[in-house]
């Protein structure tokens, strides 16, 4: 692989870009289509862990630190309680969206935030990034998203 198949694949990880922009962009730089979906959905249900992992590590201290953190965070999950019963189809949904700002990392932080329970925030959060990746892949191959001056 050169050094632009690995840009592209480590674009996965990147927050509120993850496989919205490495796919098409792995489209766009000819990488074998069917490679370059398996490798960005498989590199995007990675970032699930790691969301949740430092959601878990990172929050309760910036709480704990800065008060205006912990009264945006009570405001946000007294909002989110309102929304309960939407849940983990209304999680898979949002990240399903193919748009920037709707993927795992948003899908993590919205589960933390509602307090969805992991064990039916991973599936909701895996089955909206392979959807969201499959109508980008689609999008992509068919030419309705693409990234204008990339060339291979």
């Amino acid at each position: 692989m050169n050094t632009i198949e690995w840009l592209v694949l480590l674009l996965n990880l990147v927050p509120f870009l993850e496989l919205r922009a490495a796919l098409p962009l792995a489209v766009a730089m000819e990488i074998a289509p069917l490679l370059a979906l398996i490798i960005c959905i498989a590199l995007n249900l990675l970032v699930i862990p790691l969301a949740f992992g430092v959601l878990d590590l990172v929050v309760p201290s910036l709480r704990k630190r800065w008060s205006v953190v912990d009264t945006l965070y009570r405001w946000s999950v007294r909002r989110a309680k309102k929304h309960e019963n939407v849940g983990a189809i209304g999680l898979c949904l949002l990240v399903g969206i193919p748009l920037p700002g709707t993927g795992a990392y948003a899908g993590a932080l919205i589960a933390h935030i509602a307090g969805i329970k992991r064990k039916l925030a991973y599936p909701a959060i895996a089955a909206g990034v392979v959807l969201a990746g499959i109508l980008l892949w689609v999008f992509a191959s068919l030419g309705i998203i693409f990234i204008e001056g990339i060339s291979s």
